[in-house]
């Protein structure tokens, strides 16, 4: 068995062994990336196929689900006999690249470059899905010592609706135990913080910009909650939890038609995170507030909507799958493990609150690559995330 995380304990050979998974990672990795997933508008029906492609190579019974046009699932299953099942999910799509002209490397060339591979997904989600794809050769490689279900799942749609984590949800996926590839730093998580979406729409009357008291400014009662919701968050960052501080950001703001109109109408969308302890009605019910007391003073209507509610998650930390992360994690990184809970939110909401699945999240690269301008991954660290995601499996599939 090679040890990724002992090299001086490799000979010659191991050595080269080590060397070649660590390419067979980093071309699917730069592979993934050339092939654009951006979402929206999803499109992930290509990628999906070539992850199959390097399944079946491995003698993974594969497939795609294709759950709308070009958007799809990649994937596998390998069944050794009675014993536990366990879920390696990450996703394929990504967010758009954005301005091109910001970037100082191509976003879809998959550069490999100081020991990094650069573009939009390097990180975010597709070294992530690259490590599984190694990990599972490594086990292929050695007659898959494990015995029950191994599910692989590369989704789509977790940027925007997770359409591929609820598809995969719906068809009854059978799991005790599932890793979500995202990237923690190969650190362990056993949480993540909610998160819901907010509108909030000031309604005035509009007016000749010459006579604007002849008019009620709905941009300006958007002013004032901006300014109350502003310090809000800053009360909330004085909060300490294990997932870290709640948070409210106002992230869009649309208001006016003309230069020469008052405008009547005003909205502010919200994006507002919430931790395991946070009860999600309270949380609503305190922005709802906010906006109605804006309302009153400056004699505007509101219509407040609740657009998205994505539960927070955690499993216990003395769950099977928690144990053998930390235990793989430590074995192969040579030092204790702490678990940790993550502030954003993914796809383990959906298998701990609706298919009761003790998740995890664990995988290569760093949340601050995620979404950013000339985005890229460690290689060592997606050589790292696969033999860990292997020692996973070991142990969980004894």
């Amino acid at each position: 068995m090679i040890r990724f995380g002992c090299l001086k304990d490799l000979d010659k050979g191991g050595i080269q062994e080590l060397s070649e998974y660590k390419e067979y990672i980093t071309k699917i990795t730069s592979d993934l990336v050339k092939i654009n997933s951006e979402n929206p508008p999803g499109r992930e029906k290509e990628a999906a196929e070539y992850v199959v492609e390097r399944l079946k190579e491995l003698g993974v019974h594969a497939w795609i689900d294709e759950f709308a046009e070009k958007r799809a699932n990649a994937m596998g299953v390998i069944e050794r006999g009675e014993g536990a099942g366990l879920l390696f999910v990450s996703h394929l799509d990504t967010v758009p690249a954005g301005n091109k002209e910001l970037w100082s490397v191509p976003p879809f060339s998959g550069l490999i470059k100081d020991g990094k591979i650069f573009g939009r997904g390097a990180a975010d989600d597709k070294g992530c899905v690259a490590a599984m794809l190694g990990a599972l050769k490594m086990l292929a490689d050695e007659d898959w010592p494990i015995r029950g279900r191994l599910i692989f799942a590369a989704v789509g749609d977790e940027e925007v609706g997770s359409g591929g984590i609820k598809r995969l949800i719906s068809q009854g996926v059978r799991a005790d135990y599932a890793v979500v590839g995202e990237p923690t730093k190969l650190n362990i998580y056993s949480a993540h913080n909610g998160g819901i979406n907010f509108s909030v729409k000031f309604l005035g009357k509009s007016a000749h910009a010459s006579q604007p008291f002849q008019g009620i400014n709905a941009i300006y009662a958007a002013s004032d909650f901006a300014l109350k919701i502003e310090k809000l968050a800053i009360r909330l960052r004085k909060k300490r939890t294990f997932t870290g501080s709640p948070s409210i950001s106002l992230t869009i703001i649309k208001g006016g038609v003309k230069s020469n109109i008052i405008p009547d109408s005003c909205e502010s969308i919200l994006d507002r995170r919430i931790t395991p302890e946070e009860d999600p009605d309270k949380v609503i019910e305190t922005v709802r507030k906010i906006a109605e007391k804006v309302a009153k003073t400056r004699r505007v209507k509101i219509e407040f909507k609740v657009m998205r509610v994505i539960p927070p998650a955690e499993t216990d930390r003395k769950s099977e799958i928690v144990q053998a992360a930390l235990k793989a994690a430590s074995k192969v990184l040579g030092k204790k493990i702490r678990l940790k809970g993550l502030r954003a939110t993914c796809d383990m909401t959906f298998l701990v609150n609706e298919a009761h699945i003790p998740t995890i999240i664990f995988g290569p690269g760093d949340l601050k690559q995620c979404h950013a301008v000339d985005e890229w991954v460690s290689i060592e660290e997606l050589r790292k995330g696969a033999e860990i995601y292997k020692e996973i499996a070991v142990e969980i599939l004894k």
